[in-house]
């Protein structure tokens, strides 16, 4: 054989060794293109799965549980909060005490507004039997919490209190009102809810809680509430956390507790003096 047949029959066989190894790479490269639609396709799955599966825990069980009513509670869906206390430590209601309706949601800032602030001053005046004090949970913020429906859930748990141990409803409304998680997140689960309640003394809620046996009651009672003006007012609509005060909103800042012991000083004062100020009745 000829060094230049030698030569060509060499190059043929550089040839088909670039082609052979070009194959191999071109087999790879498309592999991997399939390997990882192929993942992709796999997390879209799986993704849809979640998505499917968190409807299915979460809002099907609620379209589907029958509607049970809590015990404890008046005919306009809230908690007289001085009939839950034991009756030996209930102080007298004077003769025409300031009633208070307060519209509370435990994801709501203005309610933990309400909760720090307000709620304290309004008790020691509950104690001394100058007010009347109804508070009524309510579920306006379930879509902000990533879909785990806190405000529901909570108020529900309150729900549980209210209907299987009275006597801490105080402390735990406290205890959600001023250690509210933040907007847009899950909140505390069913569990830490359970938790929470029992530290601040119910006992025997915890399954109830879990259970969310007072979920839908708490949806339908916030349609109820936010379906025209307020149970007892004219012209009260509920959009956020509401301070009733004889059928009439409180306009003053949630977060002022001097403001708001200053109203009802002067409410008192005008019924007293047949709403004449003190310079007209002289």
């Amino acid at each position: 054989m000829s060094t230049e047949d030698s030569n060509t029959d060499d190059a043929s066989v550089s040839r088909d060794e670039v082609r052979a190894t070009a194959k191999k790479v071109s087999a790879r490269i498309h592999g991997r293109k399939i390997a990882k639609r192929i993942v992709i396709t796999v997390v879209i799955i799986a993704a849809v799965a979640a998505a499917a599966w968190w409807v299915w825990r979460t809002v099907a069980p609620e379209l589907e549980r029958d509607v049970v009513t809590p015990q404890n509670v008046t005919s306009e869906d809230g908690i007289d909060v001085l009939s839950l206390m034991p009756e030996g430590e209930r102080s007298e209601t004077v003769d025409d005490p300031i009633e208070l309706d307060v519209y509370v949601d435990y994801m709501s800032p203005e309610s933990g507004d309400i909760g720090t602030e307000l709620l304290p001053q309004i008790y020691d005046l509950l104690d001394e039997g100058v007010v009347t004090l109804d508070i009524h949970p309510v579920s306006l913020l379930a879509g902000q919490s990533n879909g785990s429906q806190y405000s529901t859930r909570a108020a529900g748990a309150v729900m549980c209190v209210v209907s299987g141990a009275p006597e801490s409803f105080r402390d735990v409304n406290q205890a959600l009102l001023t250690d509210q998680p933040e907007l847009s997140t899950e909140g505390y689960t069913d569990e830490e809810l359970g938790q929470i309640a029992l530290d601040a003394g119910a006992e025997g809620v915890n399954n109830c809680i879990i259970d969310r046996k007072y979920a839908t009651w708490v949806s339908e009672a916030t349609d109820r509430a936010s379906d025209g003006p307020l149970i007892g007012t004219k012209d009260v609509q509920l959009d956020d956390a509401v301070v009733v005060v004889d059928g009439e909103l409180y306009g003053g800042s949630l977060a002022d507790a001097g403001e708001f012991t200053q109203f009802l000083l002067t409410l008192q004062s005008e019924e007293y003096f047949g709403g004449t100020t003190g310079e007209e009745s002289q």
